[in-house]
Parts: structure tokens; sequence; C-alpha cells
């Protein structure tokens, strides 16, 4: 099997959970014992350990359609793939191979916030090259039954067309047995006590907001208690200070700023009491499986992708709803042997999700394509 890969994701080291899922799966396609060969597309180098079972083929240029759909294409036909994979909806329409496309959610169609600001023209762009794409696309992966619904809804796909495989959790996410290294993470972040945590962006979508607010509301009860925010200082960060200042919690909130590999991200994991993640839209949402893998008792929104993910594994509760998010909270710090129970239920659904077998099922699907095409 020869498999190209859309490698952009991956290529300025700071990765997003298709960035994490996707090193995952290339790592575990290089550690298998065969002749398959690799190809990974980038405009910049990927850094890489060399490998003589792989090439990475880079194409300059910054006009992402004239790349996408010109110079991509180009260089697939000349490589002489058997299957190309790309890790978004976009795919070269005109690649000469068996295409496969992933699409892990419609947000910015669906998710009304988002989809009131787009102006005729990226509305227009979303929706008919979005299904321009899927149709071209001889497979779709995507990561939840949820959005297999919203790709069927939306680009009206044949569901025969649509494959689901999770995203996966990096074997860095997993239980910290040295309490030092924790504490240091923990002082290098200026954190003190015990703490909340949420790890991601601060867009609209994440409604941290609403998490800052319930925090509050647990504050008379667990005076010490720190809420620790993790994420680049973007979108609505501003807001939230403005928000922190207004109920008079600056000294009880600290934003950490973009937490990188290198940074060990699983230390702040493992340092929390709980792990809270209120979205109010996701595709599938890896930070809460990270938790679990870490052992960290998790709660989440119940909406959208989110219950089919965490399933019994972690506390789900209305993201909108301050009260019930804050009495969530509070029964884990408050009893043991709740948190106990979840710590358990969490590892447990972490593993289905573990590097290894998702890259797997990822693997055994494109040597089963191949050999679909060849019969």
């Amino acid at each position: 099997m020869k498999l190209g890969i859309d490698a952009r994701e991956i290529q300025d080291d700071v990765f997003t959970g298709i960035g994490r899922s996707l090193d995952n799966f290339i790592k575990y396609f290089l550690s298998q014992d065969n002749n398959d060969q690799l190809v990974l597309f980038s405009s910049k180098e990927l850094k890489l350990e060399p490998n003589t079972r792989f090439k990475n083929i880079v194409i300059p240029g910054n006009i992402i359609f004239l790349w996408d759909q010109v110079a991509l294409p180009r260089a697939i036909n000349k490589e002489g793939l058997d299957i190309f994979y790309s890790p978004y909806y976009k795919v070269p329409l005109n690649a000469k191979c068996i295409v496969v496309s992933a699409i892990l959610d419609l947000m910015y169609i669906i998710y009304e916030k988002y989809k009131n600001k787009l102006n005729f023209f990226s509305e227009s762009y979303y929706k008919h090259f979005g299904k321009l794409y899927a149709e071209r696309s001889n497979i779709i992966l995507t990561c939840s039954e949820y959005s297999k619904k919203d790709i069927i809804d939306i680009f009206s796909i044949d569901p025969e067309k649509i494959k689901i495989i999770p995203l996966s959790v990096s074997n860095m996410y997993k239980p910290e047995n040295d309490i030092e290294k924790i504490s240091n993470a923990k002082a290098k972040y200026g954190i003190e006590g015990r703490y909340i945590y949420y790890i991601g962006n601060f867009k609209h979508h994440k409604n941290v907001e609403n998490l800052i607010i319930a925090f509050r509301k647990l504050l008379p009860k667990f005076k010490d208690l720190k809420l620790v925010l993790a994420g680049p200082k973007t979108h609505l960060y501003q807001q939230y200070l403005s928000l922190i200042k207004v109920l008079s919690i600056q000294n009880s909130v600290i934003f950490t700023g973009r937490i990188l590999p290198e940074d060990e991200p699983h230390l702040l994991y493992n340092g929390a009491e709980v792990f809270v993640f209120p979205s109010l839209y996701e595709g599938f949402g890896i930070p809460p499986i990270e938790a679990m893998a870490c052992g960290t008792p998790v709660i989440s929104s119940n909406l959208t992708s989110l219950p089919e993910v965490i399933s019994s594994a972690g506390i789900l509760v209305d993201p909108c709803n301050t009260d019930d998010l804050a009495t969530a909270i509070s029964s884990i710090l408050s009893n043991n042997s709740l948190k106990g129970v979840l710590i358990e239920k969490g590892f447990k659904r972490a593993e289905k999700f573990s590097q290894e077998i998702i890259s797997k099922q990822y693997y055994d699907f494109f040597k089963k394509l191949l050999k679909k095409k060849d019969t």
C-alpha cells in the first residue's frame, strides 16, 4: 500500500485534536514491519525522525485554494498513490486515486453563533464546496455518530459512504506517580492547593464563561479552590479577564497560556481534582478522554457528541445551567467515593480510545479499502 496524507496539520508542532490523532497514526504506520509506504505532503518540512518507509514532499505556496486544488493533486498523481487521505473536509478534486476525507464536525455551518457571522461568500463556500468535496471522496471518515448525522443531514450523503473511527488519545496522557513532577508543574504556573482544570481554546462554543460563573458559586464553600484555565490567550480571553474582575475572583483564577507537548501536559491533568469541559458543540471532544487517561474525574456537557464519547464514565450536565455545573463539581470535591468510581470508569473508557487501538482501526481501514479496490 502506498498511502498519501495531507500532513499540514502537524507541520508547526502545535497539534490540534486532528493533529494529535494524525501524529499517533503516522507513528503506528511506521512501526509496522512491512513494505507499506507513506507519503506526507506539507507546505513546510516536517520534523520527523528519518525512516525508509516514508517521505515528506514539501509543496511551497501560501494561496490555500491553489495548493489544495492545483499543486497537491499534481504531486499526488506524480507519486502514483493507492490512497490519499485528507484529515480535513477538503480533498483534491483531480486526484487519480482513492480519496478519503475526514469531516469531524460541521460547526461553522451549524452552530448559530458562528453560522450567523459567516458572510454570504463564506457560507456558500462551506456548503457548496463542502458538499462537492464530500461527493468526490470515495469514503468519508468521521469521529462520532453525532457528526455522521450532521454530514448526512447537511450534505445529503449516503450513510454507507461514511465510516466512524474515533479520535485517539496519545500515550503521553497517563497517571503520574512522581508527586514532585506534578508539584513542579503546578509551581511553574503559580498553582497552589486544589484546583479545577480546563484545557482548550477560548472560543464561544467552549462555554468557559459559564465555567467561571459556576466556579464563583463554589468559593463560599471551597475558599482555597483555584480554577486553572489552560489554552492560548486569544478569542474571548480579554472578556474572561473582565468577567473575573467583575466577580472579584482575580486571585482564584489562573490562565496558563498554551500548553505544548514538551510541557508534559499530563501533569496538570494529574494534579487536578476534577476536569470540567462545558462545551456547547463538539464533533468528538478529546480533552475529557485525556483527563480520564490521567485518572482525573470528568464533568462535561450533555450536548452534541459528548454523551456518546464520555458515556457513563463522567458526569454530564446542562452546560448552560451554572447551578447544575457548580453542584456537579461540588459533588466530586466533597465525595471521595464518587471520585474513585469516576476515576475507575474513566480509565476503562479511555482505554477504548488508546493510541494503539484507534491507529490500528485507521490502518486496517486503509488496508481493507485497498483490498476491496483490487477485488
